[in-house]
């Protein structure tokens, strides 16, 4: 019997929870329901859910696991896993937390270097994840592995407030005139907007050099918004490459906000999606756990331009896209998560879902 302990950051920290947008409590409740609901069906296992108290109702929706109460931090998930004695309760361990402000990298610590309390950690190592919590970092990560991204400049917290003093809504279909401004170590699109910046002014804007920049400025591209998910298969295991997802992004205004998808995409746009996979997944190299990206597919070039498809971000940690693949899925998608279909394939409907969390 594999005992596992999940815990959503949001909703096992109270004074998250009161912080967090609502967009971001719906993604992260619906995430965890779901990911809780195949763990628990899958062969020998044993779930346990951890919330802080002010999150008890949806307690009521997880079914066949038990549930305890505290508040999540480095500290206290050590005690909660190193248990009495130094007998830990847990076999594994499964967390689902922003990248932003260091909370996912702190906690993945707390677990993966612990060695002497053996439990297996079910996310992404914590050394990559901290590359990828910096879009900064990330952006150097994906030049360094040969993957297309989008021309990125980091900026300091005065231009980001200058650019913030100019926002308006597109008025203009001309995608040459706008940017995109966001934290450099956001999570989904919470703080992400359009600014007026004219193309050519970016490419003569300077890369300003201090490590302490928290924004980033983008061009604004045209393209299709699509994600891809993995789901690797540990140290010996083969990484699995899901199916390419259409994103469903509402501009208003002059924000950005993500309404889940629908999986797969059109056969044109996975088509091109493929290969960048394969690189990520060779990039990314052995690994536990679950990890997505995002990506940008512009049909008005060729397929064989790198304007084809750029990598925007890459998300080491459960996506909402998991909603969408459970859905298109024959197979318990948490086995795989779980490592218990070694060298297996997933078997998926011929058929196209949509999914949300609104």
């Amino acid at each position: 019997m594999t005992r596992i302990l999940v815990a959503e950051f949001l909703l096992a920290n109270a004074a998250a929870t009161r912080t967090a947008s609502t967009s971001m409590l719906n993604e992260a409740a619906a995430m965890l329901t779901a990911v809780v609901t195949d763990l628990t069906l899958a062969p020998n296992t044993d779930v346990t859910v951890l919330l802080s108290a002010g999150t008890h109702p949806l307690a009521s929706t997880l079914p066949n696991t038990q549930i305890i109460y505290g508040e999540i931090c480095p500290e206290t998930l050590q005690h909660i896993l190193r248990g009495d004695a130094n007998q830990s309760p847990f076999d594994a361990v499964l967390l689902i937390a922003p990248e932003c402000d260091g909370v996912l990298v702190s906690l993945l610590k707390a677990v993966q270097e612990q060695t002497m309390m053996q439990i297996r950690s079910l996310n992404l190592n914590w050394r990559l994840t901290e590359i990828f919590a910096d879009k900064r970092a990330t952006d150097s990560w994906l030049r360094q592995n040969h993957i297309a991204t989008i021309p990125t400049k980091t900026i300091d917290h005065a231009t980001a407030e200058t650019l913030h003093s100019r926002i308006v809504s597109m008025s203009d279909s001309t995608s040459d005139l706008y940017a995109v401004l966001k934290p450099r170590d956001g999570a989904g699109s919470d703080g992400v907007q359009i600014v007026p910046f004219d193309r050519d002014a970016f490419q003569k804007f300077p890369q300003q050099l201090s490590d302490d920049d928290q924004w980033l400025l983008q061009p604004f591209l045209q393209g299709v918004a699509c994600s891809v998910g993995f789901i690797g298969g540990g140290p010996h295991g083969h990484t699995t490459i899901l199916p390419p997802a259409g994103q469903n992004i509402v501009t208003s205004g002059a924000r950005l906000s993500y309404h889940g998808g629908q999986i797969p995409c059109e056969p044109e746009i996975a088509a091109r999606i493929a290969p960048i996979a394969e690189q990520l997944a060779h990039a990314l190299g052995p690994f536990n756990g679950y990890v997505g990206a995002d990506l940008l597919v512009d049909l008005s070039v060729s397929a064989d331009s790198e304007a084809s498809v750029r990598v925007v971000e890459v998300n080491p940690r459960l996506c909402t896209s998991y909603l969408g693949y459970r859905m298109l899925s024959v197979d318990n998608l948490a086995t795989w998560i779980l490592q218990q279909n070694a060298g297996q394939e997933i078997r998926w409907k011929s058929e196209t879902v949509q999914f949300s969390t609104i």
